[in-house]
């Protein structure tokens, strides 16, 4: 062998010495993600599941559901997931210290003089510098979509003294509770148990409204189903339900009463003078009583629309839900979600009146 072959072979010796290390290497590389991954967070994670911090854990869960379905399969069931409104784009946003929410912002970071705003304050443009962009003149199209100010004025009735009947506390005959207890309104700005400001306040007003106007009795339920174990809650307040079925038998309605996170237009009406929170149903297809549960729904929705046209929302209708929503518990069980976080607290207890009046014609009025 001559020396040119010598080295040839050398080379090609080191060349796969190399490669066989590097091949070692990817192997661990790629076991060590696999034990990190399969082994190690979804046991972090799943510890966390059902406590409150579960919430905080969505980033890792969303990474691991959208590339590996062996995880999502494992650790965070479908219920857990349905119930988190985690969004991975805001999150990588956030990462980047921009706030989807409030376009402004994204000038104030690129033109300097505009972002002026002192530490901790909820603005992202000093008051003195705030524009709204695209509201040009009182002739031009505002696109604010979170604008209540020119809603049009409906002026309706509200009571009816032929739907009252005599009070009979011994027999309840509506069922209200909270599966999300402490979800809030204006001016809160986060959860809160006390129930003067959450929407067990927006109960309160509902049931003296029934009680008070149309001698229907009221069971108000304020147990905190969400605090602790957030995707826990409707197995939570499944509890509750069954408790209260088992105490009475049943109920004429029963209620499940949420609050909706959207745009504050698309839940604002004027009717009388005065902003109102719309509301809406939210119905599980699947639910075993879905046929009679519906019954329910669309003769309410049938005279909010004679009463009071656009304070309804309509349905939004799921096949299952989450746990059926509970809805398979009875034939008489509907979800609503009455209002946005947008709303004042004021706005949201303005509806009770008018919801009290078509609950009224519903279970009092002549079919």
């Amino acid at each position: 062998m001559n020396l040119k072959e010598q080295e040839e072979k050398g080379i090609n010796y080191h060349i796969r010495k190399d490669a066989k290390g590097s091949k070692k290497n990817i192997l661990i590389f790629i076991l060590t993600i696999a034990i990190t991954f399969f082994v190690i967070l979804p046991f972090v994670v799943k510890a966390n599941s059902s406590g409150e911090g579960s919430r905080e854990n969505m980033f890792y869960v969303q990474v691991l559901n959208n590339g590996m379905s062996l995880i999502k399969a494992t650790v965070f069931s479908e219920e857990d997931m349905a119930e988190n409104s985690f969004s991975m784009e805001k999150s990588i946003f956030k990462f980047f210290n921009v706030n989807t929410s409030k376009p402004a912002a994204l000038i104030g970071k690129e033109i300097a003089c505009l972002n002026m705003q002192e530490s901790g304050e909820d603005t992202d443009i000093p008051a003195d510098i705030i524009f709204n962009p695209f509201k040009l003149n009182d002739k031009s199209v505002n696109v604010d979509n979170s604008s209540t100010e020119n809603l049009p004025n409906k002026t309706v009735v509200v009571h009816d003294p032929k739907l009252k009947k005599k009070l009979n506390k011994s027999k309840p005959e509506v069922f209200i509770y909270h599966t999300h207890t402490t979800e809030t309104y204006k001016p809160e700005n986060k959860e809160t148990l006390d129930e003067t400001k959450n929407v067990c306040a927006v109960g309160d007003a509902l049931a003296s409204e029934l009680e008070n106007n149309y001698g229907i009795s009221v069971i108000h339920d304020k147990t905190v189903h969400d605090a602790t174990a957030y995707t826990q809650s409707y197995q939570r307040a499944g509890v509750t339900v069954d408790k209260y079925l088992k105490k009475y038998g049943n109920f004429k309605l029963i209620i499940d009463l949420h609050r909706d996170s959207v745009d504050k237009s698309a839940v604002t009406a004027k009717l009388n003078g005065e902003n109102v929170a719309k509301f809406m149903f939210v119905m599980a297809r699947k639910n075993p009583h879905f046929k009679n549960n519906m019954e329910h729904v669309n003769e309410m929705v049938k005279i909010s629309d004679k009463l009071y046209p656009g304070f309804c929302r309509g349905v939004l209708y799921r096949n299952i839900g989450i746990s059926y929503y509970n809805q398979n518990k009875s034939n008489n069980a509907v979800l609503i979600e009455w209002g946005s976080n947008n709303n004042t607290l004021d706005e949201a207890k303005n509806s009770a009146k008018y919801l009290a009046r078509i609950i009224g014609e519903h279970l009092n009025g002549k079919k």
